[in-house]
């Protein structure tokens, strides 16, 4: 039937001030891991001031921020930092008044010069990364480097470093007399050997730090099962060498289908002078390490500064504002060794650099991302001395770089079990579940089960299908049927009845901030109702002539009739011609 839509309002508007739209973005900045960025709109609310609160669910101010109105229509951008005190879901709630309204609130017989209020505040769901995440340390030689990543990840829960050390390399096969019928390195005399396996001399000398007891029992992992269970892999002055085709192999592997990131770090025996180049572990790093031309006579100390790319990624900066940031610069220690390579390769970022001697900038921080993962390359050979310059104790600077550092390298590693939500056109979410095993395929088969639980903290549970589109990946839908948060935590079993995992995934439901989206009427919407049902828009002040008019408009009426098929003339001459037709084709092929 035409629909006949009847415009309330005009273009004068009530004042009005509504939260349009909130978008979290994590990042890898220790002071601020989490930005809400809010965007506001405020309508006949010039010259005022506009205070957005972020609430946790207590209902405490966790911050605020305070804006300016000047031009009465334009969009206003608050960003809200914040860090989360528990890992996992966490709720809040965006709130946006002005100055003047929060002065009055709660005093008896306040009231708003608002439109309404109920476009004023907006629930967003954060997701904190839960862990623990473990990143793989492998490196020639005992050095400070290891010291200081170690000592930087203390005050990290959610990271797991392990290390795996060389203290001696190869020895030749063969035996001294004095030795007796010994076959183990003498490195080990003494210890326990439940607590250490006893390499022979044969075999270089390594040493697992952090490590558990069945962890890295042969060296460096040599299937994908040993070597995926970690999210980051750092390489520290270790030769092409130490890594068998095969390992290589499986590292490029690693970062390029398992997501994970590599970083390697300068050293003697790292990049060229580790004769990476032309291997697979050389094809991953973010430089080339075939062509470059020498850097003549070296400065004597290197000047650490940041390129364009640098000063744009929070986890490389350590202070908020640019000036605090170069003047820590300029008091940074300098170092005294550098790995030179080619050109950076394309697509990968510069984030700092040196200087030489002849006023040359040197890559000394390259990025860039590799398939689904991503590496680095810190060209600089000496970064320990930054640890043992320091002056103060207190100064924390290098373990917060190490640490913003490692966090970008883990920050998008995929994990095993996956889980998003997805708003659908009707209102209801599609949860999203994607399941691998522990070499990272697609786990199909798996038995996957949600339990929800809604504003009320009233539990439901549904049962997760296998998609039809992609393997791995299971399907489930809900409607929401109270406004508020909703929490849902997924465990998959695996076909063998194996657990393979927990996840959290959170959503908000408001249609109240929804309806009242806009205030304003919008017409384009009205005019196309009203045009593809054959109907017209209706102005407020003409209803009265539109209610006159309405008994003289021709309107479509349907009634539905029944007749039986039977008593129709063409169904019954088509069976007298199908008759005829059967008699006919007998007579002709002489049958009775």
């Amino acid at each position: 039937p035409p629909v006949y839509p009847v415009v309330v309002g005009g273009k004068t508007l009530l004042p009005d001030l509504r939260v349009e739209h909130v978008a979290v973005n994590q990042t890898n900045f220790e002071a601020a891991p989490v930005t809400v960025r809010v965007q506001l709109a405020a309508h006949q609310l010039q010259d005022s001031t506009v205070v957005v609160d972020l609430l946790d669910r207590s209902g405490r101010i966790v911050v605020s921020e305070e804006i300016a109105v000047t031009d009465a229509e334009g969009p206003l951008v608050a960003r809200l930092q914040v860090r989360p005190e528990q890992v996992g879901m966490n709720f809040y709630t965006v709130r946006a008044r002005t100055k003047s309204e929060l002065e009055q609130l709660g005093q008896e017989g306040a009231t708003t010069a608002e439109a309404t209020l109920a476009n004023n505040e907006l629930l967003v769901a954060v997701n904190r990364a839960k862990g623990p995440y473990r990143i793989l340390y492998v490196s020639g030689r005992p050095n400070w480097e290891f010291k200081f990543l170690r000592r930087a990840l203390e005050e990290d829960a959610e990271v797991d470093l392990v290390g795996l050390i060389r203290i001696a390399k190869r020895e030749a096969k063969f035996d001294f007399r004095r030795r007796g019928s010994e076959r183990t390195n003498p490195l080990f005399s003494g210890f326990d050997a439940q607590q250490e396996e006893a390499e022979q001399y044969f075999e270089p000398v390594l040493i697992r730090a952090g490590a558990e007891p069945d962890e890295l029992p042969g060296g460096f992992p040599t299937s994908p099962d040993q070597l995926f269970r970690y999210d980051a892999l750092v390489l520290d002055d270790v030769e092409a060498e130490f890594f068998t085709r095969d390992q290589m192999s499986l590292i490029q592997r690693f970062v390029s289908e398992r997501g994970g990131g590599l970083l390697m770090l300068g050293g003697q025996e790292s990049f060229a002078e580790g004769q990476y180049d032309r291997t697979l572990i050389g094809e991953l790093l973010p430089v080339y390490l075939d062509s470059f031309t020498a850097v003549g006579d070296p400065p004597a100390q290197y000047q650490l500064a940041l390129s364009k790319e640098g000063w744009l990624e929070p986890w490389v900066r350590l202070r908020k504002t640019e000036d605090e940031e170069k003047s820590r610069l300029a008091g940074m220690t300098h170092f005294n060794t550098l790995n030179v390579t080619g050109r950076i390769k394309p697509g990968a970022m510069e984030l700092a650099h040196v200087t030489l001697a002849n006023g040359e900038k040197r890559p000394a921080l390259v990025a860039q991302s590799f398939g689904k993962g991503r590496s680095a390359a810190l060209l600089v050979g000496d970064f320990w001395r930054w640890g043992l310059a320091r002056n103060d104790p207190q100064d924390e600077d290098m373990f917060k770089a190490w640490r913003q550092t490692l966090r970008w390298l883990i920050a998008e590693v995929p994990r095993q079990l996956e889980v998003e939500a997805v708003r659908n056109s009707h209102g209801a979410f599609e949860l999203r579940i994607d399941v691998r095993n522990e070499e990272y395929d697609a786990l199909d088969n798996a038995h996957v089960e949600l339990e929800i639980v809604d504003p009320f903290d009233n539990r439901i549970t549904l049962s997760a299908e296998a998609s039809e589109r992609q393997a791995g990946q299971y399907l489930a839908s809900f409607a929401p049927r109270d406004a508020g948060p909703y929490l849902a935590t997924v465990s998959v079993q695996a076909p063998d009845g194996s657990e393979v995992g927990e996840a959290q995934v959170g959503w908000t439901s408001q249609p109240d901030a929804e309806e009242f989206a806009r205030v304003e009427p919008n017409r384009a919407f009205l005019e196309k109702i009203a045009e593809r049902t054959g109907g017209e828009v209706v102005e407020l002040n003409q209803l009265h002539v539109f209610a006159e008019q309405l008994p003289h408009k021709m309107v479509p009426l349907s009634e539905p009739t029944i007749q039986p098929l039977w008593h129709r003339g063409w169904l019954f001459m088509l069976a007298i011609a199908c008759f005829c037709g059967e008699w006919g084709l007998r007579r002709w092929r002489g049958l009775p």
